[in-house]
């Protein structure tokens, strides 16, 4: 009896917990517009909602898109539009200088993804039918820039601010004789990572070549043909992997003998062959040291053992 309530109780919190990140993912923030007037807050929080509900269109459909190219390029600028849109969620009165962004560029962006997905679903392949999807994915690559020059736009004030407070920084230094360093970073190692580490900048890194990079040129550094990531999916879906590797982990723990993890993972076949050598107790224990693994495997890893490979699987079998 007490083993079952603990079952119930460890499934109730998972997808109680489960329920409810898929509510705060899902809402639309309230602006805090109390301090302004009921016309100027209404204007406000209406071009927000818009804003987030292509957010939202958007996130939708790259998961959806079989093109792993475009869904890869609609990621990153989905990265871009939630940082624009976190910004305005703490800053709404900087909300009139994205209208650009709202009313044009993610607009656009919206009705060219459904129509790529009209396209695909008809299943042509006509000759004017490929050209015309390869425009609509060099358009959505553009986009790209006009996201980030939005971005830019937004954050203009705040640019300015610090632009001018780093000068008479640097000039109070030069003035009592100290002496700023040239940073020589931007050197790439064998998995893509971009040293930062400042402590470690005399120290060569062995098998890549070093790039003397001016300091500041990070926000541009895709436009020079160089799109750097640390992690092999968008920072914007670490959260929901996060709380996907907890689940697992926490299926694998405590139902693991009935092959509860493996059902999530979507591996029928091995669930039920728990499920049938459950009385042996040898799926508890199995099923135990792999929830441990899933809990202390890295983020990075866990994804591209678990989800991207069953991604590419899932994409294979409907193609």
């Amino acid at each position: 009896m007490d083993y079952l309530l603990v079952i119930l109780a460890t499934v109730a919190v998972i997808f109680g917990g489960k329920a409810f990140w898929d509510w705060r993912k899902n809402r639309t923030p309230q602006l805090d517009l109390e301090e302004l007037e009921e016309d100027r807050a209404e204007f406000l929080q209406d071009n927000f909602d818009k804003a987030m509900e292509d957010f939202k269109y958007l996130e939708s459909a790259r998961k959806e898109i079989n093109d792993r190219d475009l869904s890869a390029k609609l990621a990153t600028m989905q990265r871009i539009a939630k940082n624009l849109l976190s910004n305005l969620e703490k800053h709404p009165e900087r909300i009139p200088l994205a209208c650009k962004f709202i009313d044009y560029y993610q607009d656009r962006a919206v009705q060219i993804v459904k129509q790529y997905q009209e396209l695909e679903a008809t299943q042509l392949s006509t000759d004017r039918v490929r050209d015309l999807k390869y425009r609509m994915k060099t358009t959505l690559a553009a986009l790209e820039d006009a996201y980030e020059d939005q971005f830019e736009h937004v954050l203009n004030d705040q640019i300015i601010s610090a632009d001018a407070e780093l000068k008479v920084m640097e000039q109070q230094l030069d003035a009592e004789g100290i002496k700023r360093k040239t940073l020589d970073v931007g050197a790439v190692d064998d998995y893509g990572n971009v040293r930062i580490d400042t402590d470690l900048l005399d120290q060569p890194m062995s098998g890549v070549e070093r790039k003397n990079l001016p300091v500041g040129t990070g926000f541009r550094r895709r436009r020079q043909g160089r799109e750097i990531s640390t992690a092999p999916f968008p920072e914007s879906e670490r959260p929901e992997i996060i709380q996907r590797k907890l689940i697992q982990s926490a299926l694998a723990i405590f139902l693991g003998s009935l092959g509860a993890h493996k059902f999530y993972q979507g591996k029928t076949l091995q669930g039920v062959l728990y499920l049938l050598f459950f009385w042996t107790t040898l799926p508890t224990w199995i099923s135990f040291v792999e929830g441990v693994r899933y809990l202390f495997m890295p983020v990075e890893d866990f994804y591209e053992q678990y989800i991207e490979k069953d991604d590419r699987n899932g994409r294979g079998r409907r193609r």
